[in-house]
């Protein structure tokens, strides 16, 4: 099974009245968010369901993601995910249904998190950073979220969004 973790699009800051979890995302993070979404898809990553944080930047980030995504994906808003640890993450994680899985979360948990459940790194400059809509895909051998602990997933790729630009330039 595949596990796909987002952090979240960039947010903006215009409305500095806003709470933090109100917080929408900007026109960059849109942008982003949406060829991320995209690339997921054309690379046949597309997951069966989402888990994500409830936090507006994230619906937003996992809503544009999923707008380009065939079949779409089935979302679980998680009030759990805010500023989540990374045992808080893998948590949801084991009650999600079998298939592949999407989780749109927050730094720091988020990178934290990318960061323990693989067995290998990726050899990627920008992986300890885990920027706006950074996105880890990795693979689980087991059959069941249940089973996956930290350690045991493979990196199938890592990507920022500023790689997809590049891609779509080239």
């Amino acid at each position: 099974m595949k596990l796909i973790l987002t952090r979240h699009a960039k947010s903006s800051w215009d409305d500095l009245s806003l709470d933090d979890h109100d917080r929408p995302l900007n026109e960059r993070g849109r942008a982003a968010a949406t060829r991320m979404g995209g690339w997921i898809s054309g690379r046949r990553h597309t997951p069966a369901h989402v888990l994500c944080s409830t936090a507006e930047r994230a619906q937003e980030t996992c809503a544009l993601m999923c707008e380009q995504m065939d079949p779409t994906p089935q979302v679980i808003h998680t009030p759990e995910l805010y500023h989540a640890s990374p045992d808080t993450i893998l948590a949801q994680i084991k009650r999600a249904p079998a298939g592949d899985l999407m989780v749109v979360g927050h730094n720091p948990g988020m990178c934290e998190m990318a960061r323990m459940i693989v067995d290998v790194p990726p050899n990627h400059d920008r992986f300890a950073v885990y920027p706006t809509t950074a996105t880890l895909i990795a693979e689980f051998s087991g059959d069941s979220w249940a089973d996956l602990s930290f350690g045991t997933a493979r990196v199938i790729q890592f990507i920022v969004p500023r790689e997809l630009k590049e891609l779509q330039t080239a």
